[in-house]
């Protein structure tokens, strides 16, 4: 299920001004609080909104490519706004010049729905507790007073009831939380649902499947020492008892020989721009811009109070709203650096969000490079230390930890750890021996006495604007060809290299064939000649195997595929279209490649998604141990030898 009690309550309760910011430095800057109501107050002079009006985001609409390229420190830009709001039942989008105060362009869009306001998740929850026929579903199960009960509404889905067609809705399933503190989902109040059209505020339907007993069971993810049989560990830490190695001016990082750019969206959390790699004299381009674009969680449950649980978590919700504090020595290091951001929120007013990105070095325990020679009784090795962005999503049950780590040998890792709690079910079974055990289970796992943990699927897209020393690239496949030999007496086989260019956009799945993949300069060569590139080493990642024809696949068709290459566009940005919240089109990537531009010494952007699916275990509960996934950018022919040759010893770097 998808929840934001932290958001809603810094929407609602919203403590004090935003924090204070510099005026913005660099064009790919996130909006600062001033910048956020000078786009409301443009828009309002403009007669375009007013005081009833709702925003699902304001966020930066970026400059032209080409002039953020051009753009160096201390010389002028532009600044731009882009508001989604809500007036009325209408959608717009709207593009403010905050520069000279006027709006650039407005739009109404027509037959969708936008990210989900903070408001309306806890207006949803009320508007079913006051109820007559959700009060009779509850006191069917011998609830009479409601206190206890927090109900987390959750988006619904394609809409495919043409009587809801045009509504604005959130589904409400709902917990019993009597004794719960850090854990309301270990007692499901199952087959109760309530429809709710948030616009109306009105309930349009309760489903009651039949009572099924709450679980008795009250989970507690908090450390009992009473009930303990681990001892404690000494302590292990990552410091960094010289100081740190990297330097953060306004929204630029800068570490060991990588540059980099750091802001937080609403919609899709952290933003890594103008990543650059100092090489000699030379601070040559990577990647232009790297985020996640979509992440699609489909639960394999088809009973009608679990169906319709397909999130769409960034196009839906957002990563950046959904955004959670990092603790210090748990969740980043204790010498990390915490960094806050600024979003807007409903009301068009600037919300801080504090301790959400962190920013840390750790030696990884690891040689980056060694070799020990035998004849000569000669070793030589370096550390492996690596610079990581770490931003936390909590999606309601879920809690997502997205990395962006920096290494010496000039790769960009991206990591994914799923966190958090199992999705559950409330069923009669207490075990696998009793009488119902085999249809309870029957789409998840008994994780605990009456409770399933359903199955279910992950899918997180991501946007890599690639850059490859400049703007001119091609991708390449380098493809493993087995070859037979005839006339020798020690081979029969070996295998070749064949390398191709791909000519147009379209989709991949590289564990159907030998194969890598890369992205390969259209201009640069390195001293032996080699067209200079970055390879794209994918981790494992799964692809959806549901129907062609399903209405939850068919507005994630991104899932079909491991990843996507198009062409670069400013306005395509997300994997399933800008607006997947109750819509059933094939939008996003099938889209943007329909007409196969080609891509061929063009600018390229390459679409990655991180899939794997969640068969739930015995040992999810009551909190889920972390399970990551991970694909790197690293460097093929780049340079003209290994980048890390010349790393100090290990003895020699506290000097």
């Amino acid at each position: 299920m998808r929840w934001m009690p932290r958001a809603v309550a810094l929407a609602v309760v919203a403590a004090g001004p935003a924090v204070a910011q510099q005026a913005p430095t660099n064009p790919m800057d996130a909006l600062t609080a001033d910048e956020i109501n000078r786009a409301v107050q443009v828009l309002t002079a403009a007669g375009k909104v007013d005081s009833n009006t709702r925003y699902p985001t304001i966020t930066l609409q970026e400059n032209s490519k080409e002039s953020v390229l051009a753009w160096s420190p201390g010389k002028p830009f532009a600044r731009l706004a882009r508001a989604s709001y809500l007036r009325g039942p209408a959608i717009h989008e709207a593009v403010v010049d905050l520069t000279r105060g006027s709006v650039v362009s407005d739009q109404e869009v027509k037959d969708r729905q936008s990210l989900i306001l903070f408001e309306e998740f806890l207006g949803a929850s009320e508007i079913a507790k006051s109820d007559p026929r959700w009060q009779a579903a509850m006191r069917k199960r011998g609830y009479t007073s409601y206190d206890k009960i927090i109900c987390a509404p959750l988006t619904v889905g394609p809409v495919v009831d043409e009587r809801y067609r045009g509504l604005r809705l959130l589904n409400v399933p709902c917990f019993d939380t009597a004794g719960a503190v850090n854990h309301i989902y270990g007692r499901p109040i199952e087959n109760v649902l309530a429809v709710v059209d948030v616009r109306a505020r009105k309930v349009l339907d309760v489903i009651d499947l039949g009572v099924v007993p709450v679980p008795a069971e009250v989970p507690s993810s908090a450390y009992d020492p009473a009930t303990s049989t681990r001892n404690g560990l000494k302590p292990v830490q990552i410091v960094s008892p010289a100081g740190d190695n990297f330097t953060i001016n306004g929204s630029t990082i800068e570490w060991d020989k990588w540059s980099f750019h750091l802001r937080v969206d609403k919609r899709v959390g952290p933003v890594i721009s103008q990543v650059r790699y100092r090489d000699g004299n030379q601070a040559r381009q990577i990647a232009y811009e790297i985020s996640t674009s979509e992440m699609f969680v489909p639960y394999m449950e088809p009973s009608k109070t679990w169906a319709y649980r397909a999130y769409m978590d960034i196009g839906e919700y957002g990563f950046g709203a959904l955004s959670s504090p990092l603790k210090p020595g748990s969740d980043c290091p204790v010498n990390a650096k915490f960094l806050d951001a600024i979003i807007s929120d409903d009301h068009g007013k600037p919300l801080a969000l504090k301790n959400v990105v962190c920013v840390f070095e750790r030696d990884t325990g690891e040689p980056l490079w060694r070799h020990y020679e035998v004849f000569t009784e000669s070793h030589e090795s370096r550390p492996n230390v690596e610079l990581v962005v770490r931003m936390a999503p909590e999606v309601g049950n879920y809690d997502y930890l997205l990395d962006y780590a920096f290494n010496r040998r000039g790769e960009i890792e991206v990591r994914v750890g799923a966190y958090g709690i199992d999705a559950t079910k409330a069923v009669a079974a207490k075990t696998m021996q009793d009488a119902t055990a085999k249809e309870d289970t029957a789409y998840g796992t008994l994780i605990a006495p009456n409770l399933v943990g359903v199955n279910h699927d992950h899918f997180m897209s991501f946007r890599i604007d690639l850059d490859v020393d400049g703007q001119k690239n091609r991708m390449v496949v380098d493809k493993f060809v087995p070859k037979a030999l005839t006339n020798n007496p020690l081979r029969r086989s070996i295998w070749q290299v064949e390398r191709s260019t791909v000519d147009s956009e379209q989709a991949f799945e590289p564990m159907h064939e030998s194969a890598w993949f890369r992205f390969e300069s259209g201009d640069r060569k390195n001293a032996l000649g080699n067209p200079t590139s970055f390879q794209l080493a994918p981790g494992h990642s799964d692809i959806s195997i549901l129907a062609d024809d399903e209405p939850q696949q068919q507005r994630a068709a991104f899932s079909g595929a491991s990843f996507w290459v198009t062409r670069y566009h400013s306005d395509e940005l997300y994997a399933a279209g800008a607006y997947p919240n109750q819509n059933r089109n094939v939008e996003g990537l099938p889209a943007f490649i329909e007409n196969h531009e080609s891509i061929a010494d063009q600018d390229l952007v390459l679409w990655y998604t991180i899939g794997f699916r969640h068969q739930t275990r015995a040992e999810d509960w009551p909190v889920m141990p972390g399970l990551w996934h991970s694909f790197k950018l690293r460097p093929f022919n780049y340079f003209d030898r290994n980048p890390a040759m010349d790393t100090p010893p290990a003895e020699q770097l506290s000097h």
